[in-house]
């Protein structure tokens, strides 16, 4: 007799995300597609002596189990920042510590989602939360996001409808790297604000603004109704795993429960070695090289666009984060086009998988992981592929397509 996976198992949606970072490994593959940072700017001589100092000093402790929400004197840390620099109150006793903020996604739908509950998401929404949550059988109400963020008409519906979570990336949004206006801002937070729908706030690219944050959090504005994720991963070292959630007072301890049953701690090894080093540099001049490298590279990735891709394609200029939006014309089939580049060695990452509904004629580009001499090799065969595939199209005026996201 065949063994048989839960319905929970089976109800896991498909991703393109890790997949295709095996792709781009390939030899000569260049990749456009993954959320992968920049491997030459993470500080590999300031965490190698982290690491030395946490080990000769705690020797034993260093590697010991640890408390299940993580480490307390990075958990003060982070609040610290939520305090200084994210406009709200909080404790060390609210920052939970996860294994990356992935982790986080998993814990929230198995604390509030039920099979066939509803949950509202951006459409276009960060493929592996919807994953994530996925998993656990709820009805997906997919939310339009614009350039000035979500359509807030269409979630006051949702929330109505009786939506019970709200998953949002508001600073530098994956996929399509734009940021909620501080109106969106404003009628969210009012729009969740007593509902009984909670808003998880993800903050994974907010630390990535090239001219510092894109704007205050909605935590700031429904503390109360708002769960804020945040991770090291984009900033420091996605490998270290290490993620958090702030959440309010009345979820404390149910969180901590849910967490130790789930993974009876988060990594607290590297979360030691994030605090060391963190107490050793300054976060913010840190950040400051890390947001001026990327609004370089981006730059630089948008002139190749300019050079290479063909009038009929649009995208935007995001403001931060690591994402730029690229859509084809209405009725094309940017699959068509994921096929062509792939022929060419080039990996990009196709829009419609990020969709609830409709995004065929999108693709997202990584612009942070490839070097300049990749920029330049894959822009050119971006370009060729979306000749091959559009023909005559590929002459049409840019000026003619709707603004993309």
């Amino acid at each position: 007799m065949p063994h048989r996976f839960s319905k929970l198992a089976s109800g896991t949606m498909d991703s393109f995300i890790m997949s295709l970072v095996d792709v781009a490994a390939r030899p000569g593959m260049i990749s456009f597609s993954t959320g992968l940072p920049d491997n030459s700017l993470f500080d590999v001589e300031g965490l190698a002596a982290a690491s030395a100092e946490v080990l000769r000093e705690m020797r034993g402790d260093a590697l010991q189990y640890d408390s299940a929400t993580g480490y307390v004197p990075l958990r003060k840390r982070i609040a610290a920042r939520c305090r200084k620099e994210l406009g709200f109150d909080a404790g060390y006793e609210d920052v939970i510590m996860t294994n990356g903020s992935q982790e986080c996604f998993d814990l929230l739908a198995r604390m509030f989602l039920d099979p066939g509950d509803c949950m509202a998401v951006e459409n276009p929404g960060y493929l592996g939360a919807i994953q994530s949550f996925s998993a656990y059988g709820p009805e997906l109400l997919g939310v339009d996001v614009g350039p000035e963020g979500v359509d807030t008409g269409m979630l006051s519906e949702a929330v109505g409808s009786g939506a019970k979570l709200f998953y949002s990336i508001p600073n530098h949004q994956n996929p399509s790297g734009n940021s909620y206006s501080e109106r969106v801002r404003s009628e969210v937070a009012g729009i969740v604000r007593g509902s009984g729908c909670l808003l998880i706030e993800d903050d994974a690219y907010g630390e990535l603004g090239y001219s510092g944050r894109a704007g205050r959090t909605m935590k700031s504005m429904a503390p109360e109704d708002t769960v804020l994720t945040g991770s090291f991963s984009k900033t420091i070292a996605p490998g270290m795993r290490i993620g958090w959630m702030v959440v309010p007072e009345w979820m404390r301890a149910q969180a901590g429960k849910s967490l130790e049953a789930m993974s009876l701690q988060s990594g607290t090894l590297c979360q030691k070695i994030v605090d060391r080093f963190l107490e050793e540099h300054d976060y913010d001049l840190y950040l400051g090289r890390l947001r001026r490298a990327y609004s370089e590279k981006k730059d630089f990735f948008l002139d190749a666009m300019e050079d290479e891709l063909p009038d009929c394609m649009g995208w935007n200029d995001p403001k931060g984060g690591m994402f730029v939006w690229l859509t084809s014309p209405a009725g094309s089939d940017a699959m068509r086009i994921f096929d062509a580049a792939l022929e060419r060695k080039l990996v990009v990452m196709p829009g419609k998988p990020f969709h609830v509904r409709g995004g065929g004629n999108t693709l997202r580009l990584n612009f942070a992981t490839p070097s300049e001499d990749q920029i330049r090799v894959g822009m050119k065969a971006l370009g060729d592929a979306c000749r091959d595939v559009l023909g005559k199209r590929g002459d049409a005026s840019r000026a003619l397509l709707p603004p993309p996201l």
